[in-house]
């Protein structure tokens, strides 16, 4: 086992864990699960990850790893059942973390436990995947195991209302930062070779993001930044579990776009230099843009846009360049049904709000979060744009966010001090 392995396994994963761990038959391939409170669901999407494994090779020797990340709902129980019960296949262990018990902090206690296990690829999933098939196991794993990807990411079918935060924020802004064009930043599952996970694994604990969330978005940026090879496979679907109480959208953006500005910090000589953007290898079709089976309601967003302008102005003066609040203030005499919010002017915002992380200008939760209802109203003219095309013409929308972004991109590596 690598160094940085022994090391995080020390620091990650509790005695009695290590113990178990050093009982496992030799493993190649491991598939991590981090859960948190998914009592209703974990047993039946185990079942599918040991399915999925049973679709590799046969003579793969292969081990299902669970952490959870301080359940309260009998979670843990249900876990420590399923990994007790006798199988025929792949082995089972649950991975007890050193506290604190957060989900972020279960993701990293995986990646050591699958190094300490001596496996070669690692796949981790999220528990809230729902709607995963048997095939998504192998179709991450393969490109590892037959030699073509350091580290692969999902690609998913989804409706112009879905991922909104993704298709608008996170993946337009890594686009123009890292000059990849990869679908998720943070996608619910990855994998990756041992070598890659050793290489990082220091860094990640020393980020220490409490949310895997984050630790996804520092994956993602190391695959991007480190030279890795980074392939895209299309799985399908993406749903989410419809039992799981989401947390509030500001929430949200501290997870998520939080960890992405923290991480310019420490890349800032991959992404400075860094001017336009290309796609990257991508196994299975295209991902395609499905229609909206329920459309939510952009009065609504307008209604917050409006009035973030009216109760957060004197917080978004200390954010934004005068020229950007200049644009946006006409937008209050927008309705709904009028409603535009250019790409251009998005891409500024958000320069505006990395700026402002940077530098401190405010509490950087407080700051995250009132980019909330600038957000919001994005999102609803993007709606707006996207339910009069054709769902094949969404995926140009996507592209002129991208592109609006890598033309801001020379502006923010200006004001980066």
């Amino acid at each position: 086992m690598p160094a940085a392995g022994s090391k995080a396994a020390a620091t990650l994963l509790s005695s009695a864990c290590l113990a178990t761990l050093d009982k496992l038959p030799p493993v190649e391939v491991a598939v991590g699960v981090h859960t948190q409170g998914r009592a209703t669901r974990v047993t039946s999407l185990l079942d599918r990850v040991d399915a999925g494994l049973g679709k590799l090779t046969a003579a793969r020797r292969a081990a299902v790893l669970v952490a959870d990340g301080g359940s309260r709902d009998g979670t843990a129980d249900l876990v420590d059942a399923w990994c007790d019960a006798e199988a025929r296949g792949p082995a089972r262990c649950r991975v007890e973390i050193t506290p604190p018990l957060e989900d972020g902090r279960a993701f990293l206690g995986l990646l050591a436990a699958a190094l300490h296990v001596g496996a070669r690829s690692i796949a981790v999933l999220d528990a809230d995947l729902a709607g995963m098939g048997a095939d998504w196991i192998p179709s991450l794993i393969e490109p590892v195991e037959d030699g073509d990807a350091d580290y692969v990411t999902p690609a998913y079918s989804r409706a112009a209302s879905e991922g909104t935060l993704t298709t608008n924020l996170l993946a337009p802004l890594t686009r123009a930062l890292y000059g990849k064009q990869i679908q998720q930043v943070t996608g619910g599952c990855a994998a990756m070779t041992a070598s890659f996970v050793a290489r990082g694994l220091p860094e990640w604990i020393d980020l220490a993001p409490p949310h895997a969330a984050g630790i996804e978005v520092a994956l993602t940026v190391a695959a991007l930044t480190a030279g890795a090879r980074v392939v895209e496979v299309h799985l399908g679907r993406r749903h989410v579990d419809p039992n799981a109480p989401p947390p509030d959208l500001a929430t949200i953006l501290v997870r998520t776009v939080g960890p992405v500005c923290a991480l310019m910090e420490r890349s800032r000589d991959a992404w400075e230099p860094m001017r336009g953007s290309g796609p990257v290898p991508r196994v299975g079709d295209a991902p395609v843009v499905l229609p909206d089976s329920s459309r939510p309601s952009v009065e609504r967003m307008v209604r917050a846009f409006h009035l973030g302008l009216k109760d957060l102005a004197p917080v978004w003066e200390q954010i934004l360049a005068d020229a950007t609040l200049e644009d946006l203030y006409p937008l209050a005499l927008s309705p709904p049904e009028d409603f535009e919010f250019a790409p251009g002017l998005w891409a500024r915002v958000a320069s505006d709000f990395v700026i402002a992380y940077h530098e401190r200008q405010l509490p950087r939760d407080h700051l995250i979060r009132a980019l909330t209802p600038l957000y919001l109203g994005r999102v609803a003219a993007f709606l707006r744009e996207a339910w009069r095309s054709p769902p094949a013409g969404v995926v140009g929308i996507f592209d002129r966010i991208g592109r609006a972004f890598e033309v801001e991109k020379d502006h923010l590596a200006a004001r980066w001090r």
